[in-house]
């Protein structure tokens, strides 16, 4: 286990009904700092997407790929403590009965090969904490429109705004970092979480210098 992710206990099926034991948190999500004027400060939303990315760096090294991140499933404990929740998606993606090209995970937060059904690894949670990290850092999504399959089309074929338009006093560094998370072709992300980690945590380093 994993400082960083919520232990689960155990889980199965039942009944036909699919069910997760997991530990109990007191905490709020990050969705309550994603608009404004609830917005965290700068180095505080680096530290928490480091070490959110830390977190998924371990579960990929298990060759687990979380596919479902976005700000409901990150929680800040009453201790300040950043917790990845609900593994429960990569729990049924691991599972015999799901079957290839079912899109898991929430659309507006998925990879564009996420989108397209193709096959997924650690990179598409890369993508989707680039989308966590734009949106507590500007209040919102990179990708907008009127309605979900317009969204759609937005991550597969729209470049994202540049940060900077939406957050001139964020130095160039964040902005490199956000748009390389956010790269539509696998190769031009980051290729580990670990490595995402790291350019964040570099940042903080040269913000607080």
């Amino acid at each position: 286990s994993h400082p960083n992710i919520v232990t689960i206990y155990d889980a199965g099926e039942e009944h036909d009904l699919g069910y997760i034991a997991m530990e109990l948190l007191e905490g709020t999500p990050l969705s309550q700092s994603a608009r404004k004027p609830n917005l965290m400060p700068v180095n505080e939303v680096l530290l928490t997407i480091a070490t959110v990315a830390d977190a998924l760096d371990y579960a990929h090294q298990q060759g687990v790929v979380h596919r479902d991140i976005k700000p409901e499933n990150i929680m800040l404990t009453k201790d300040r403590v950043v917790k990845v929740m609900d593994f429960g998606i990569a729990k049924m993606a691991s599972s015999s009965k799901t079957q290839k090209n079912i899109v898991l995970g929430t659309p507006i937060y998925m990879s564009p090969e996420q989108i397209a059904g193709k096959k997924v690894d650690g990179r598409t949670d890369i993508f989707s904490l680039g989308v966590v990290l734009f949106e507590l850092l500007t209040g919102q999504l990179p990708f907008t429109a009127d309605n979900l399959s317009a969204v759609l089309f937005s991550i597969t074929h729209h470049p994202h705004p540049a940060i900077q338009t939406l957050r001139p006093d964020l130095p160039p560094m964040v902005q490199e970092i956000v748009d390389r998370a956010l790269q539509k072709e696998l190769p031009y992300r980051y290729r580990r979480a670990d490595e995402f980690a790291g350019e964040l945590r570099a940042c903080l380093q040269n913000l607080a210098a």
